[in-house]
């Protein structure tokens, strides 16, 4: 049985009723991601949660448009590659992943009862879960796993599909409001996770459109009801992974599978370590694992297929220079196959926003630009094309964002190249990497070396707050200039120069050689010269480059070597 405008789906949900549910959503979406933008725990002009997920959304929706049958299960596939190929920043892949179990536990199926949606919701939880590498309580994990126990226990209860979405909304309010006190950094900027309220506007919209014919939700001039509880009672806070000493190396590797088959595979590894996760996606399979015997799991899970983009780190050397300014250094370790590519068979994909920007990239050797950054991220299918798109069968993308390494990451499950994902950060860290880059020289040796440049980095940010808010005990007003280093402001105040100055005078030391200027668009070179002079002035061991980057939002980018 389906789902129609005249017959309301309370006991069964078929294919029309999951396509008129994601339109829903898609519409709440649309009004309410600025709203989830605004949440950014700093008050600055890139908040991009909200963009993400509805861009995400708004992919898979297009995807059910497609489909002209009648299998719930056939359309949730469908939907599911759409939003990992749509997914936008790190919300929009967790939300894709949601969209993935929620697949896997419709395949196969005519239509639902409300016992199975809640099964799908579970699967949902799990890969979103799993596609994290260290999942932290407060974020929109917390917010999906308890409403996923709100819609198990209508479901049980014997409730129709209306009670059992509102029984996950109750649950999902109540948690997100706790994710204020669950996180210091949104308890101290006095929001909740934006990811978490994202979630809660997907499904109070799929709840919405299940009640109204599809006329009635096109002329839907309502925003969401979704309200904060104020004072809400804290949860038992759950930090950060931590790693146990017995098991300190962190292990990585996908497979892929010929057969298609990875049947014992999570079995086999469960004895040999703690923290494992294993994701499957058809013939692919990603493993991460905390192990005290890396080399015995690469054994292991070589009997199940071929072996790719291998990762072995020590997080004990990580915790040691955890107090550094500087991440440390990462260990990449490659397949023999791998060690033997040579120059001018990598391709160099960079992530980047601004003209000035563009035009070094590729003039310090990068193949492609994709356009991206801060409130613009690119998604899945971008990287991918632009993978596709060149002749290298190896290729090294540099993401230049926090926000769009997990997007990169899955284009090395899509790909049938050898993709390498370097997690730069910022702008500067992916030059600093393109910098060490060697053509003549092998991919793990460039991989090594493009690593170290990037720890030679040190990036900081000039914009200005959007919004009233207190951060690191500093008061900060709309309009104020912020001088960022990483997560943490360093200076702020209503003089853009000062607080420039500010900033560079806490990046620099006396062990820094280069200092290098990229003004924004909206800076004349003459008020950037006037800055580089004044910072060469009380520095003069440094020399001091000056570039123009045109990148919009940040009035200054500095790279400190």
């Amino acid at each position: 049985m389906t789902g129609t405008e005249q017959i309301l789906p309370e006991k069964y949900l078929g294919a029309s009723d999951f396509k008129k549910m994601l339109l829903g959503a898609s519409i709440f979406f649309n009004r309410e991601k600025e709203r989830i933008n605004a949440l950014n725990v700093f008050p600055v002009p890139d908040g991009d949660t909200g963009t993400n997920m509805s861009m995400t959304l708004q992919s898979a929706l297009e995807g059910s448009l497609e489909y002209e049958g009648e299998s719930i299960g056939e359309l949730s596939e469908i939907v599911a590659h759409k939003a990992l190929m749509g997914a936008r920043g790190n919300s929009g892949v967790i939300l894709s992943q949601i969209l993935r179990g929620i697949a896997r536990g419709l395949q196969k199926k005519e239509a639902i009862t409300p016992g199975e949606l809640s099964k799908a919701f579970q699967y949902g939880v799990v890969y979103a879960y799993k596609a994290v590498s260290k999942p932290v309580e407060g974020t929109i994990l917390t917010v999906a796993r308890e409403m996923a126990r709100g819609i198990r226990a209508a479901a049980r209860k014997g409730e129709n599909f209306y009670s059992s979405m509102e029984a996950a909304i109750a649950n999902g309010k109540e948690t997100l409001a706790k994710t204020t006190e669950m996180l210091p950094a949104l308890k101290e900027a006095g929001v909740v996770d934006a990811g978490g309220l994202g979630l809660l506007v997907f499904l109070e919209g799929c709840l919405f459109s299940l009640k109204k014919s599809l006329s009635e939700l096109v002329s839907h001039k309502e925003v969401s009801s979704i309200a904060v509880e104020d004072n809400p009672q804290p949860l038992n806070q759950v930090g950060p992974e931590l790693f146990d000493l017995d098991f300190p190396y962190c292990t990585e590797v996908i497979i892929r599978s010929a057969r298609n088959d990875f049947f014992g595979l999570k079995e086999k590894l469960e004895p040999l370590g703690e923290s494992l996760l294993v994701a499957i996606d058809h013939n692919l399979a990603k493993v991460h694992i905390h192990t005290a015997t890396p080399g015995l799991i690469l054994q292991t899970v070589l009997a199940f297929g071929s072996l790719h983009d291998i990762k072995i780190e020590n997080m004990l050397d990580q915790h040691h220079q955890a107090f550094s300014a500087r991440k440390p250094l990462e260990k990449t370790v490659l397949l023999p196959g791998a060690l033997e590519h040579q120059a001018g068979e990598v391709g160099i994909i960079s992530v980047s926003f601004g003209e000035g920007f563009r035009e070094i990239f590729l003039s310090l050797g990068a193949d492609e630009i994709v356009f991206g950054g801060q409130t613009m991220n690119p998604n899945v299918e971008d990287l991918l094309k632009a993978v596709e798109k060149l002749p290298q069968e190896s290729v090294i993308i540099l993401p230049n964002n926090k926000n769009i390494i997990m997007v990169a990451q899955q284009v090395q499950i899509l790909s049938k190249k050898t993709v390498e994902v370097l997690e730069t950060r910022s702008l500067p860290e992916g030059l600093a990497a393109l910098v060490a880059y060697n053509p003549s020289s092998l991919l793990a040796d460039n991989l090594e070396a493009m690593l170290a440049g990037i720890n030679r980095v040190n990036t900081g940010l000039v914009t200005h707050a959007n919004r009233n808010t207190v951060i690191g005990g500093k008061s900060i007003e709309t309009g104020h200039f912020l001088g960022l280093a990483g997560d943490e402001i360093i200076s702020a105040g209503d003089n853009l120069m000062q607080t420039a100055l500010d900033l560079a005078e806490k990046l620099t030391g006396d062990q820094n050689d280069l200092f290098t200027i990229f003004y924004g668009q909206g800076v004349s070179r003459q008020d950037a010269s006037k800055l580089a002079a004044i910072i060469g002035e009380k520095h003069s061991s440094i020399e001091i480059e000056l570039q123009y980057g045109g990148q919009p939002l940040y009035y200054y980018i500095f790279s400190v070597e």
